[in-house]
Order: C-alpha cells, then sequence, then structure tokens
C-alpha cells in the first residue's frame, strides 16, 4: 500500500491556470451559444413583421385596382380615385401617409374599435382601414416607422382624357400616349432603419 501511495505523490493534477483557461473556454461556449439563439429569435421576428408587411402593400394595391373607377366628388367635380390620390400626391408628396404617435409610456399608440367603417366616401373607409391594419398587425418601434403611398400620373402632354386635352400632366413622358397612373407603397420597420418599397400600375 506504501508503495502505491507514494506513486500518487507524482500525480500533480491540473494547475491554477489550466483551471482558469478550462473556465474561459466553457464560458465562451455558453456565450456563443446563447449569441446565436438571440441572433436566430431576432431573425425570425424580422422575417416575420417583413412577411406581414408585403402582405399589407399588397392589399393596400389590391384595394386601388379593385375599385380604381370609383367616383369620389371634389369640390364639384368628379374623380376617379386614382385621379384624386395622384392629385394629394401632387400637392401634400403623398396621397395616404400613417405617422404613429406615442402615449405616456413612450409606446405606439394603436387604432381601437372596427377597421370597417361605413362612410358614404370609399377612400375614407380604405383609409380608416389601412390605418387600422398596419397599427394592428405590424410592431412599431417609434415614430419614425411611417407607412407612406404615392400615386404618379404619367403620360404625354396634350393627351386627351375622356374626350378633352390635359395640358399638363404630373410626370411627362413623351412614349406613353394613354395616361398611366403607378402606385408606390414604402413601409419603413425597426424605427426608420429597415424599408421595404413596392411599386404597382393601378391604370
Amino acid at each position: 500500500m506504501i508503495g502505491i501511495d507514494s506513486k500518487k505523490i507524482k500525480q500533480k493534477g491540473i494547475t491554477l491556470i489550466e483551471a482558469l483557461i478550462s473556465t474561459a473556454i466553457v464560458g465562451i461556449g455558453f456565450i456563443a451559444v446563447f449569441q446565436m439563439v438571440n441572433y436566430s429569435v431576432t431573425s425570425i421576428d424580422v422575417s416575420g413583421e417583413r412577411t406581414k408587411t408585403n402582405y399589407l402593400s399588397s392589399m393596400i394595391a389590391e384595394d386601388l385596382i379593385g375599385d380604381r373607377f370609383t367616383q369620389i366628388k371634389v369640390g364639384g367635380t368628379d374623380k376617379k380615385i386614382y385621379e384624386y390620390l395622384a392629385d394629394n400626391t401632387k400637392q401634400n408628396k403623398y396621397a395616404w401617409k400613417r405617422t404613429p404617435s406615442l402615449n405616456s409610456n413612450k409606446k405606439c399608440k394603436q387604432e381601437t374599435g372596427s377597421p370597417y367603417k361605413t362612410s358614404d366616401v370609399t377612400i375614407t373607409n380604405k383609409e380608416h382601414k389601412w390605418n387600422h391594419r398596419f397599427s394592428k398587425r405590424i410592431k412599431c418601434r417609434g415614430v419614425k416607422d411611417i407607412k407612406e403611398l404615392k400615386v404618379y400620373e404619367s403620360c404625354r402632354n396634350n393627351v386627351k382624357v375622356d374626350g378633352k386635352t390635359r395640358v399638363n400632366c404630373h410626370y411627362r413622358n413623351q412614349f406613353l400616349w394613354n395616361k398611366h397612373y403607378f402606385g408606390r407603397m414604402e413601409v419603413k420597420l425597426n424605427n426608420g432603419n429597415k424599408s421595404k418599397v413596392l411599386y404597382f400600375r393601378i391604370k
């Protein structure tokens, strides 16, 4: 037994430095795993928000294309919905815009009530629905998460519209013999750091 014990005296085990290095390696491994998990969760969240943004932008495009011939009375004159929105874009730099507002807790306010409004004006109903959908379906991280719709009119000068000559188009293109309308929907996410844009033709 004395001989066996004397052999164990020569077994040094691990030094303090080796123990510290091992602990550091294990700690780095745990930190790396946590960072990977956090990155994966963040990526899934961002991907989900972008997917919802695509759906909502497509919803607005479908609303405008589906009801493009709806008449709106403006100053006693009947205008089609895309003409009304194009005039708004030229005058206000946008046709429809949603800028989030914050409550007392510095969080974005959400729309309440039903997304459907029973106004006699079609565009009023649609804008109410758009505000409600974007407020409820997409995460808001600040006042820079702006949603903006623009509608552009493009045609050749002196083109005839409903038998009447239109002297000046909003955006001139000598290669377009008929008047065209294009929509541009932009949605800003992550407090304005990310942006999704959809272009579509209305008429």
